[in-house]
């Protein structure tokens, strides 16, 4: 096992002490210089949606690979590193600079701290890799740096790194290498075109990118030198040495040596699970093959000491480990109910509440996350809120997939909506399109997709470049009690009667049965429609509800729905023998006693509700 870098001396307490003062002198001086500079300043992020530099061409990209710049046993600095990275990357994505404007690494970034998240990482310091909170920040300085100088920008300040970390592998023919540290070592880019910053993580890679109208670099234009210091001038006749880490470096008098802190990527890197809830289908797959085992459950809305041992016993698998509930998960899940009661008379505002909550829930959820989890089982109602955050950047994603994505559900109420125009319900809320945009792009990077949803099953086969596992419903078993025949028969509509259930199309269908002499009475297991509803004049209408005994009375169950995430209450119908009349969009597979009819078609809807009619 080989030591430290070669020519760097053992380091000592001593040099230490002096080190954490020198530092502190020089940071005290670069924060009082900068005060005074009017061009060190702090840039706002510009949303795609509103840059004018969102289509400028590309004018330099750097790729640089995350988890593959270190020792196997190193994984916990390096997952700090990725994690740092994920951090970061959220002041520098989306950064629109004028011509002349001066880009300062640290003044953008701020003081990398604990109480901002920022967690133990790898930094070179006097040749050696040494764990430094924040550390691995440097990925991101040499990347933006190499852009900036493939871009023609100039580079005022930039510094080199005096080692490099064995496992390392060497970056391309014209990377510039540009260490950071607080505040006095800094990285400072300026362009006399306006240009715009794009930084972006994936699973595997760092990618950098510089969007301007200009042309590229004419030749011979005056660059940085890849080998030169700016600041000295002097020029490194050969590439730096190679510095071991103190967590594997065999020097063990050093006092830096910590061997205890070592660990492979195999018995640290961990899979996390974030959900809204756990369900069976997902559940017992994980139970039946261990591929899918959930690793640690992370689970925000069990939040009382009583839920959580539910949801321990009853439906996590074995070995799943609950979040801890905490008072800010009862201040979250208080906080939630409190909202939608607000709002239940009001359907748009309640679903914007219901998006909000799951945000709530979603942040909720991310503080939970650990640098170590590297793949991550994520609810689809997550996924906007984690993106939008950077929580899922670095990390591999698969996601618990439900219903269609927002704008696929939003594409389908605007259809239903054009055919009823004067229904507002079915186009009251729409969600923001940032929100529908960041869910697509999570989707996009999803490596699996998990759903029961046979429709949704098929979208993503058909739109997504994942893997679509379609887990089969469960539902238990439920004997088929009949009661006596009634008279007029009674079907029964699985869910409430809104507009986005099929209630127009269903109140059709039956007027077109009571015109032909077919009396038929309608039994409604949630909100029965308005007593006003001119829709519904005339046509006999029950309400059940969902604890009564409609499985006994009911000859047909029907959910014409254009939109349904949890046919829950079909697949008891089906399951007690119940003929059930749906639509695709409900979810289930062709089966036996099942009729699917297109969503919107009256006349398909009536033709199958035919036979169980009086």
């Amino acid at each position: 096992m080989a030591a430290r870098a070669p020519g760097m001396p053992l380091p000592s307490r001593r040099q230490a002490l002096w080190f954490w003062v020198r530092i502190r002198l020089l940071t005290a001086r670069r924060i009082v210089q900068d005060a005074f500079d009017p061009q060190v300043r702090t840039w706002r992020r510009v949303p795609s949606g509103a840059s004018r530099l969102r289509d400028a061409p590309v004018l330099a990209e750097v790729r640089s690979p995350l988890w593959t710049d270190g020792r196997p046993d190193e994984f916990a600095l390096v997952a700090g590193k990725v994690h740092n990275l994920r951090l970061a990357r959220q002041a520098f994505d989306g950064l629109e600079l004028p011509a002349a404007g001066l880009l300062s690494f640290w003044q953008q970034l701020g003081r990398a701290t604990r109480r901002r998240g920022y967690v133990p990482g790898r930094e070179v310091r006097e040749g050696c890799v040494v764990p430094t909170l924040a550390g691995g920040l440097c990925q991101l300085s040499n990347a933006l740096a190499t852009a900036a100088h493939r871009a023609g920008m100039a580079l005022p300040e930039r510094h080199a790194h005096t080692a490099r970390p064995e496992g390392a592998a060497p970056g391309a023919h014209d990377a510039i290498d540009a260490t950071v540290l607080w505040k006095h070592i800094d990285l400072r880019v300026r362009a006399d075109m306006p240009w715009r910053l794009e930084v972006a993580m994936d699973a595997d890679e760092l990618v950098v990118r510089v969007r301007a109208f200009a042309a590229a670099p004419p030749a011979g234009r005056r660059t940085i030198a890849i080998d030169a210091v700016p600041r000295t001038g002097r020029v490194q006749a050969a590439a730096p040495p190679v510095a071991r880490g103190c967590l594997s470096c065999d020097e063990t008098a050093c006092f830096r040596h910590a061997p205890q802190r070592a660990g492979t990527v195999d018995a640290l890197a961990a899979r996390a699970t974030l959900l809204e809830g756990v369900p069976p289908e997902l559940a017992q797959a994980a139970a039946a093959d261990p591929r899918l085992a959930p690793g640690r459950w992370v689970l925000p809305h069990a939040v009382t000491p009583g839920q959580r041992a539910l949801v321990a016993r009853r439906r996590a698998p074995e070995g799943g480990e609950v979040m801890p509930p905490g008072a800010a998960a009862r201040l979250l899940a208080w906080r939630r109910a409190w909202h939608l009661r607000r709002h239940a008379r009001s359907p748009g505002r309640r679903q914007a509440g219901i998006l909000q909550g799951q945000a709530w829930q979603a942040r909720q959820a991310a503080r939970a996350l650990r640098p170590a989890d590297v793949a991550l089982l994520v609810d689809q109602a997550y996924l906007p809120t984690l993106w939008i955050d950077g929580a899922l950047a670095g990390r591999r994603l698969d996601v618990w997939m439900p219903a269609l994505p927002m704008r696929e559900i939003a594409r389908r109420l605007d259809a239903a909506a054009q055919v009823w125009p004067d229904e507002p319900s079915l186009a009251d809320f729409r969600p923001d399109p940032a929100c529908a945009e960041a869910e697509w792009q999570a989707l996009r990077q999803a490596g699996r997709i998990f759903t029961a949803h046979h429709a949704v099953a098929q979208w993503a086969r058909e739109t997504l470049s994942a893997e679509v596992v379609e887990l089969p419903w469960q539902c238990p078993p439920a004997a088929a009690t009949r009661g006596p025949a009634a008279s007029p028969p009674l079907v029964v509509l699985l869910s409430s009667a809104l507009p986005r259930k099929g209630s127009r199309e269903l109140a059709a269908a039956l007027r077109h049965l009571q015109q032909d002499g077919r009396a038929t009475r309608l039994g409604v297991l949630g909100s029965p429609p308005a007593l006003d509803d001119p829709h519904w004049a005339g046509l006999p209408c029950v309400p059940l509800g969902y604890r009564s005994d409609w499985r006994a009375q009911a000859r047909a169950a029907v959910l014409p729905a254009h939109v349904e995430h949890s046919p829950r209450a079909a697949l008891q119908a089906l399951a007690a023998g119940l003929p059930v009349i749906a639509t695709p969009a409900c979810g289930l597979p062709p089966q036996p006693g099942l009729t699917l009819v297109p969503a919107g078609d009256v006349a398909a809807l009536a033709q199958a509700l035919r036979p169980h009619a009086g």
